[in-house]
């Protein structure tokens, strides 16, 4: 009996021991059950947030930094041997700073001898302004005095013409008194003296008129010299003529060199390439030492203010994408950054009609492919230095309802 007692004694406690681990077995599985029933909520809500939030936006990877202009700049007038290149792919650049210069000797040396023309030239003018100067005050003065002598003479000629007009008359008077006298002393009423008195004057006076004839025969003489003087005078104002037509054709020499030295100087400053833009360099052609022709590309340049992102949105996830839709950047360089857009225009074509092998539907037989349509969206926020075109990233696109 005490025997048997003993054996179920022995035998209880295992049984009041095994009691709890099934508990703890049935505990733990409901634990599971409420782990998975949690995650499978998780995962649901998870889910239901995805699906909305791939209902409210357009996601996609398919996300490249472009621009729709890149500058290519060049010498526009002339070109040489690059002497300075100063800039290297990536750099910054500022509008107005030099960027590269070809040898501007050849420019500088023809500068400075049209310098020297001009200035040679200008020397010329000064000295043909003062010889016209002398050259009028000495005409003038010729002409003037030569005038003078015509005047003179006319008033000694109009004079001495009164004066044998005068003696015309008395001479005439004479005569018919010696006429007279002499028909009275034939007839012996009047002395022979008288007579030879009357007879005497009548000589003198002639003798007079012919003296002054021949005076007047010399003044018209002197006259004629100073005439053919102011001729010859007035005749130098051809020379003065002739003085102004060569200043006249200095000046047309001193113009047309000063147009060129503008040109060639123009040329000077054109051996300065300098940025049209504030952007950074894309592209460096060419090195210190190479020759370029005129209109060859030397760098290509961005401006920051026309890069955008080109987005490839399957056409299935075009739906409420418009113009003017908001948009989350991401790019792949710059995780940590945020660039905020706006979608500025939906193209017209898609990616696949330029494809270099566009598919051929007119056997009616091709494989149904999702078309990717190239959406532009504007970059409304972020910094655009650090963008690079052909960066890749990611996007998502606020649908329009």
């Amino acid at each position: 009996m005490s025997g048997t007692a003993g054996d179920k004694d022995m035998t209880e406690p295992k049984e009041n021991s095994a009691g709890p681990e099934k508990k703890n077995s049935r505990g733990g599985r409901k634990l599971a059950l409420l782990f998975l029933l949690l995650l499978l909520v998780v995962v649901l809500v998870y889910g239901a947030l995805m699906i909305k939030h791939r209902l409210d936006y357009a996601v996609t990877d398919a996300v490249f930094v472009d621009s729709d202009r890149i500058i290519n700049i060049s010498f526009e007038r002339v070109g040489g041997r690059l002497v300075e290149m100063a800039k290297i792919e990536g750099d910054t650049v500022t509008a107005g700073e030099l960027l590269a210069e070809v040898r501007p000797k050849d420019f500088q040396l023809e500068v400075d001898q049209l310098k020297e023309k001009v200035k040679a030239l200008r020397h010329q003018r000064q000295q043909q302004e003062t010889a016209l100067r002398k050259a009028t005050v000495q005409v003038e003065l010729k002409i003037g005095m030569a005038r003078d002598r015509v005047a003179g003479t006319s008033r000694k000629i109009a004079a001495l013409e009164d004066q044998i007009a005068a003696l015309r008359v008395s001479i005439g008077q004479l005569a018919r008194d010696e006429q007279r006298y002499r028909e009275l002393y034939r007839q012996k009423v009047v002395a022979k003296r008288a007579y030879e008195t009357i007879e005497t004057q009548l000589q003198a006076r002639k003798k007079e008129l012919a003296a002054q004839e021949k005076n007047l025969a010399g003044l018209r003489s002197r006259l004629r010299a100073a005439q053919k003087e102011v001729r010859l005078a007035e005749s130098e104002r051809l020379t003065i003529d002739e003085i102004r037509q060569g200043i006249a054709a200095t000046d047309a020499k001193i113009k047309s060199l000063e147009a060129k030295l503008s040109s060639v100087g123009n040329q000077l400053s054109y051996c300065r390439l300098t940025s049209p833009i504030t952007g950074k360099v894309a592209k460096k052609y060419h090195s210190v030492g190479d020759v370029v022709g005129t209109g060859m590309p030397v760098y290509a340049l961005v401006d920051p203010r026309d890069i955008y992102v080109l987005v490839l949105l399957g056409e299935k996830k075009l739906a409420g994408v418009e113009p003017g839709c908001p948009a989350a950047i991401t790019i792949d360089a710059y995780p940590d950054l945020e660039y905020k857009g706006e979608v500025e225009a939906i193209l017209p074509t898609s990616a696949a009609k330029f494809a270099l092998v566009p598919r051929d539907i007119s056997a009616g037989e091709f494989t149904k492919v999702v078309q990717r349509i190239p959406v532009k969206v504007k970059i409304t926020d972020g910094d655009l230095s650090r963008l690079v075109i052909g960066m890749g990233g990611e996007i998502e696109i606020e649908r329009r309802r």
